[in-house]
């Protein structure tokens, strides 16, 4: 995996790009000036076809965004089979990221090259370090984590109806803090942990 450079995607092009992601579309639309720091900050990457791109085990601070291409997630054993795909759109590796944690699988580029977008988790970790993101936008940053967190245990859910787990995810609480403040922000994260948390133990099961 490597950086792209301005002449395979000027800036301009990769706008147009990421305005399919909803994190970035919502900062087009609300916060020109936000949005602009948060493609400064962006690490844009390509993947070679059939690359593996992420190993189990690797430090997960970053989290990425797959802006084209498909990817296989690949399971822990020496197979090294299919167990889910990610498609353009999507983001990945939310849990290991919140909780700190090593990546809990790898991910192989599906036929020709993937174009990604990374964010550092240290961006947006600090609840009371508003120098660079606002209040705002990092409200939105983790509203998409529990939003795609929660995402994964109902689609596990769906899957699997009798799972014990599904006990755990019922007694993780809604946030009703006002809106927009950092009485939010903190339940959000707050959220996000418990969530994560939750898919790790449901993953383990």
């Amino acid at each position: 995996m490597r950086r792209i450079t301005r002449e395979e995607y000027p800036i301009d092009t990769l706008q147009r790009i990421v305005n399919g992601v909803t994190f970035f579309k919502d900062l087009i639309h609300t916060d020109t000036t936000q949005f602009e720091l948060l493609m400064s900050v962006t690490q844009f990457m390509i993947a070679d076809e059939d690359e593996i791109m992420l190993h189990r085990g690797d430090n997960a601070n970053v989290l990425y965004f797959l802006l084209k291409g498909h990817l296989d997630v690949l399971s822990a054993d020496e197979h090294g089979h299919v167990i889910n795909e990610i498609n353009p759109g999507e983001l990945f590796g939310v849990m290991a990221m919140v909780l700190n944690h090593k990546r809990s699988a790898s991910i192989r580029v599906r036929g020709r090259q993937a174009l990604l977008a990374g964010i550092d988790y240290q961006h947006f970790n600090d609840l009371n370090d508003f120098s660079l993101f606002s209040l705002s936008t990092k409200i939105s940053f983790f509203r998409m984590l529990t939003n795609n967190l929660r995402w994964t245990l109902e689609r596990n859910k769906m899957e699997n109806p009798e799972h014990p787990l599904i006990a755990k995810l019922r007694k993780i609480p809604l946030i009703h803090s006002p809106k927009n403040t950092q009485e939010e922000l903190t339940a959000l994260h707050e959220q996000a942990h418990a969530l994560a948390e939750l898919v790790q133990e449901w993953n383990a099961s």
